[in-house]
């Protein structure tokens, strides 16, 4: 019965040099705003002579292509617990630090720190995965990005 699960394939996940992700969202972010400026004007022409063109009150479907290539920050959280400060600093290599979830609990799924799915580890061809098992209403999913 196995009780724990082994990690020690993410070991290389140190690695990553974050603030080459964080410049590489600011240009993202930066490129955004650039081309909703741009094409403002034209796509408000656009939009009247949509409106012109049609008896109805719908405007049309709104170009999002540019969308797609945005890179979002997705999160798995495995477990949560509280560590008085003591008990942090006596961490060292090795250390066990226990969560309060058990094994096959369902993992919370954050994108940019927002839930919005819940899944379950899985081990594939010895590369550990997430399946996912719930996806939370859009309304709240919503709801939760406006209190920020």
């Amino acid at each position: 019965m196995a009780d724990e699960l082994d990690l020690s394939s993410l070991d290389g996940m140190d690695d990553i040099d974050w603030s080459d992700v964080e410049g590489e969202l600011q240009k993202n972010r930066e490129m955004v705003i650039e081309e909703a400026e741009s094409n403002k004007s034209a796509n408000m022409d656009d939009l009247l002579d949509a409106e012109d063109a049609s008896q109805d009150d719908s405007i049309g479907e709104v170009e999002t292509d540019f969308l797609m290539d945005i890179p979002l920050r997705l999160t798995v959280e495995v477990g949560r617990t509280r560590l008085l400060i003591r008990n942090l600093l006596a961490l060292e290599i090795g250390s066990i630090v226990e969560l309060k979830k058990r094994i096959g609990s369902p993992m919370n799924v954050l994108i940019n720190d927002k839930l919005v799915a819940k899944g379950e580890i899985v081990v594939q061809n010895e590369k550990f995965g997430l399946k996912i098992t719930e996806i939370i209403e859009e309304s709240k999913r919503l709801l939760k990005i406006q209190e920020n």
